[in-house]
């Protein structure tokens, strides 16, 4: 029976009408519920009705009955607790109860089941079904079967974890490659710097051999014994640049920068210069423009600087040329592409007349170990130590060359303001009537140092070691006045030695003295120490020591 209402057009009752649905209607009805039937049991993923209040399977399709391995007898009126383990129903039910709760779709992307064909996994949305209050009368669930996705899935993040495997073992396998051709490198590159050392340290020791046999033959001419001792010393310095050379390289050396004139330092190198470069070169200093160049350097490496630069100059002109030296001051505004940052200058310049270098060799000249020489003939760190040292002390090199024309290198140094700290090099050290404690493991170096402070008029009172120094002092308690110590001893090395020799003479004055790397000797000095790096010259040790002495006890050096 069917009542419809019928309203007249002010909006009153007029009355109502009421009929009955004819046979065709509910057949017509029948038909449409049937239709909707074969469509829920015809999707192919798993669809399932739970009433809201109970949680109780109300309608499941074929596709349910398939994966669940139950027809619908034994799943209508049931609820998860009957036909699913009881971890499973608690986790079903959760959900169910969290969607109705909430109102809206629960979407639950991964799910596995239990299942009579084994270990199913689901991708579920969980709908509620609302009356026309808002209230969830139902719950209708829809589950698509993702078993074979996520197979493919675990599939290839094991293919995947598999390459990340491969991928890792094969970068390790190169790494080590890598590292073995680093090795072999290493190898190859100590190899030719061992073989360029042995040459060069040859050539000295054959300079310091002959001139001594000469010094030893000569009994009566003084000028021959005064020439040949002249050539051992500058054989020695030469040595001793080497080592200088190799200590910069490795980054090693001691280095104490002071202020010094540009300028002088070329022209007190002039009678070195000459004897480095030979006869059949000629070299020329330039006339000073603008008066002293004042830069801040250590001054044994801008003295190795220049003689670099003056012996790779020379090996360009095998055939003899000329070699112009000059010191000029220059101001740079950074409008010229290469030049260094805008800034005052004191610029070395050395140019000579050799056979020149193209483009690809001057742009690897300052490589560690890269040379033009014959194997054997070079260590190849010339060049990379005057780039170490120029770039250290805030400089920058230029270089201009071409085959044939020769090549020209500019070393722009900062300029440092005037009246520096300039030591003057020719004055003679004064000596004194102290005494000092002379500590050195070497007997050799030992005796040596000792004339030369007694020479001077100092009191020189030797040990060999930490613990023999520290006995001395035990006998002669305040008769010291200065220890010169090796740095590195056995037994007892010097800076122990230092803090024992304080706690008998707290104000005792102590001068280290090492040829070891500053990984050695790190420390910072305080008062009352000063540092003095070998190998030095004997007017070095005495002006260090003179320095030492006559400095106040809040004077660092």
């Amino acid at each position: 029976l069917h009542v419809r209402i019928l309203h007249a057009p002010d909006g009153g009752k007029l009355g109502c009408l009421a009929t009955t649905a004819a046979g065709a209607d509910a057949a017509a009805l029948e038909r449409a519920n049937m239709f909707l039937d074969t469509i829920f049991d015809n999707i192919p993923d798993m669809l399932f009705v739970k009433d809201a209040e109970h949680l109780r399977f109300e309608r499941v399709n074929r596709a349910g009955e398939q994966l669940l391995g139950r027809s619908r007898a034994e799943l209508l009126g049931k609820t998860d607790f009957d036909v699913a383990p009881p971890e499973q129903a608690a986790f079903f039910q959760a959900k169910d109860r969290e969607t109705l709760a909430a109102g809206r779709v629960v979407d639950i992307p991964a799910e596995p089941i239990d299942t009579p064909s084994g270990v199913r996994w689901l991708h579920t949305k969980k709908i509620p079904l609302l009356d026309e209050h808002g209230v969830p009368r139902y719950l209708l669930g829809i589950s698509a079967d993702i078993t074979e996705r996520k197979r493919v899935e675990v599939e290839l993040e094991q293919i995947r974890d598999e390459l990340e495997a491969r991928v890792e073992e094969r970068t390790n396998a190169l790494r080590r490659a890598e590292e073995h051709l680093r090795q072999a490198q290493k190898l190859d590159a100590v190899g030719r710097l061992a073989g360029g050392v042995a040459h060069d340290f040859n050539n000295l020791l054959t300079v310091i051999m002959a001139q001594a046999s000469v010094a030893g033959r000569e009994t009566g001419d003084a000028a021959n014994v005064r020439a040949a001792i002249d050539g051992i010393l500058d054989a020695a310095r030469r040595a001793a640049n080497l080592t200088r050379q190799l200590l910069v390289f490795s980054r090693q050396q001691v280095v104490q920068p002071r202020r010094l004139d540009l300028t002088r330092t070329v022209s007190d190198l002039m009678p070195t210069l000459g004897r480095v470069i030979g006869e059949h070169l000629t070299i020329r200093i330039a006339p000073p423009h603008g008066g002293a160049a004042w830069v801040e350097v250590d001054p044994g490496q801008l003295e190795q600087v220049i003689l670099n630069l003056v012996v790779n100059a020379r090996d360009a002109m095998p055939d003899g040329g000329e070699l112009d030296v000059a010191v000029t001051h220059r101001r740079v505004t950074g409008d010229v592409p290469g030049e260094p940052p805008p800034g005052h200058y004191a610029v070395l310049t050395v140019r000579d007349s050799g056979m020149g270098m193209d483009a690809d060799t001057v742009a690897r000249i300052f490589e560690p170990f890269f040379t033009t020489k014959m194997p054997g003939r070079g260590t190849g760190l010339g060049l990379a130590t005057v780039y170490g040292i120029v770039t250290a002390s805030g400089g920058t090199i230029r270089v201009d060359s071409a085959p044939g024309r020769g090549s020209t290198f500019d070393v722009y140094l900062p300029a440092a303001p005037e009246g520096a700290d300039d030591e003057d090099r020719d004055a003679s050290p004064r000596g004194g009537n102290e005494t000092l404690l002379l500590v050195e493991d070497d007997a050799r170096v030992r005796e040596s140092l000792a004339h030369t402070l007694h020479g001077v008029g100092y009191n020189v009172v030797e040990a060999a070691d930490g613990a023999a120094a520290l006995r001395v002092l035990d006998s002669v308690t305040g008769a010291v006045d200065a220890i010169i110590t090796d740095v590195v001893m056995p037994i007892m090395g010097g800076r122990e030695l230092a803090r024992r020799a304080r706690l008998l003479l707290p104000d005792l004055r102590v001068l280290f003295i090492s040829g070891h790397a500053p990984n050695v000797v790190e420390d910072a000095f305080g008062a009352d120490e000063a540092f003095l790096a070998k190998p030095f010259e004997p007017a070095a040790l005495l002006r260090r020591v003179r320095e030492l002495l006559d400095a106040t006890a809040r004077d660092p050096l």
